[in-house]
């Protein structure tokens, strides 16, 4: 027996509001840690661009794990 439209649109709000959250915090800590980076980088000293992307590997790899396990929650439920 299916479910109402109501309560599949509950649990899906319930499920996206805090997912959205952790994404906007991720999104929050990526940037602040690159405003460091940018912040203490000596004035003499010109990065590459993978020096500059690297500062985003770290918190994205985080970000993508939490994302991958969102999605395998969603298909097995």
């Amino acid at each position: 027996m299916t479910r109402p439209l109501r309560e599949e649109v509950a649990e899906t709000a319930r499920e996206t509001v805090p997912f959205l959250l952790i994404v906007l915090v991720w999104t929050v800590v990526t940037l602040a840690l690159y405003g460091i980076f940018l912040a203490t980088k000596p004035g003499n000293v010109d990065y590459d661009a993978w020096v500059h992307a690297s500062v985003f590997a770290v918190p994205m790899v985080g970000f993508l794990g939490h994302t991958l396990r969102q999605v395998l929650k969603a298909r097995a439920g």
